[in-house]
């Protein structure tokens, strides 16, 4: 029964539409062909039945219910306007049922499983990209470091990082200052010269850029490189753009503000820049950094109620919980939390950078601190309880073999919770206030 309703409440409006248009063709199709018998009562084989299989492995139990409602109503109505004294095949249409409730489990189940592996591969291919970005702006602002690091002695993650506790104070807002403090970002590592920065409404750029550099860029909504960054949702250039001969574009470069599941926040159009900066890896660079941008400020909005509870944790790591909190509750996906406690040690220090550099690929870490307890949160996501046996007896071992230090005994403890129905807030408090007792 739970199934049933479960199918019932996750079935559209299109998909109980089409149940009634396949119903309605095979009972059509069943008058036209065969007038005298047209459920085929009598037949070899009861073809009508078709119908509601098809709807039932298509969208499962309840529109395939559905289906078989509309054949015995039909059959009831076309064999006596007085449905009391209708006589009803019934092993006929106990069959149908039996064997639509059949498919329709079959249905349900395997659409399930396909919708959890597509909310795994959409997150898995959304967290890649933004390693991806991590890693090519950690190696760009190495780069820079090393070229630049008299005559611009900043680097790019720190100012990336200034940025991002400024969208978590402001409350994630894009607003003219925080856009004018990364647009002066872009030009300082892009050389932009003229440039402006527009949010999208509905689709379409806003008449008024939030952030301009020099004499900015007047929007043009016609012009073909703005037309193909939005429709591509890439970072698009004269140069490589493919435009007719007579074609002109008063922009340089159209770059999107995009997330990296997709969504486009804004656009940066670039008017002027010295001609030797126009090349790939410059637009490499400027392609990260909106990346960058777009994905920490749409995770400091997502977490902005998380963020006030806990100032001090990271906007990524407060979305991904929320995330992955809602993935557990719609499709039972595991994921964990381990935290590890290090009170005052002599090497406390270097414990903790040993600990983060064991990391996984996927995991997100938060370091944090209550009174003397330094507290180091690792977000393990699809983990479940034996995922997280692994990584504290991983992390155990090399504690043991590099320190002399196991979990249990000195500075060292640990506890790890699941992901569940619980309030994100409610669990990360819960295990934050664990300290006090290790």
């Amino acid at each position: 029964m739970r199934r049933w309703l479960q199918g019932a409440v996750q079935a559209s409006w299109w998909s109980w539409g089409e149940a009634t248009l396949i119903t309605a063709l095979a009972l059509l199709s069943g008058f036209y062909l065969n007038p005298e018998d047209p459920f085929f009562v009598r037949e070899h084989f009861p073809w009508t039945w078709f119908a509601p299989v098809l709807v039932a492995l298509r969208y499962g139990m309840a529109p395939g219910l559905f289906s078989t409602a509309l054949i015995v109503i039909t059959f009831a109505m076309t064999q006596s306007p007085d449905l009391h004294t209708v006589q009803l095949p019934k092993m006929y249409f106990l069959g149908g049922l039996i064997l639509t409730m059949l498919c329709g489990e079959y249905g349900t189940l395997w659409t399930d499983r396909i919708r959890r592996a597509r909310q795994l591969s959409d997150y898995a291919e959304e967290r890649l990209e933004q390693l991806s970005r991590a890693y090519y702006m950690t190696r760009l602002s190495h780069d820079r470091m090393e070229q630049n690091l008299i005559s611009k002695p900043v680097t790019l993650r720190g100012a990336l990082g200034e940025l991002r506790g400024l969208l978590a104070r402001q409350g994630a807002r894009l607003d003219p200052e925080n856009a004018q403090r990364f647009l002066g970002l872009l030009a300082h590592y892009c050389s932009l010269q003229s440039a402006a920065l527009y949010l999208l409404d509905d689709g379409h750029p806003a008449g008024t850029p939030v952030a301009r550099i020099g004499q900015g860029a007047e929007l043009a909504h016609d012009d073909a490189l703005l037309r193909r960054c939005l429709e591509d949702g890439a970072t698009t250039y004269h140069a490589v753009n493919e435009l007719d001969a007579d074609t002109r574009s008063r922009y340089l470069v159209a770059a999107p503000l995009r997330v990296s599941d997709g969504r486009l926040l804004g656009v940066l159009l670039v008017e002027d820049m010295p001609f030797l900066a126009l090349h790939r890896e410059t637009l490499q660079i400027l392609s990260v950094l909106l990346g960058y941008f777009a994905d920490e400020m749409h995770a400091s909005a997502m977490a902005a109620g998380l963020l006030q509870r806990f100032p001090d944790c990271p906007p990524r790591f407060a979305a991904e919980v929320l995330k992955l909190a809602r993935l557990h509750r719609e499709l039972g996906i595991d994921s964990a939390l381990v935290a590890l406690f290090a009170r005052p040690h002599p090497r406390r220090n270097d414990i903790l950078l040993q600990i983060q550099r064991m990391q996984r690929g996927l995991d997100y870490l938060w370091r944090t601190r209550r009174q003397d307890t330094a507290i180091v949160v690792t977000l393990m996501p699809f983990s479940g309880q034996s995922a997280v046996e692994g990584y504290v007896a991983r992390l155990d071992s090399a504690l043991r073999q590099d320190f002399g230090i196991a979990f249990g005994d000195g500075p060292l403890s640990v506890q790890s919770s699941l992901l569940s129905d619980t309030d994100p807030e409610r669990l990360l408090r819960e295990l934050l206030e664990s300290a006090h007792a290790h």
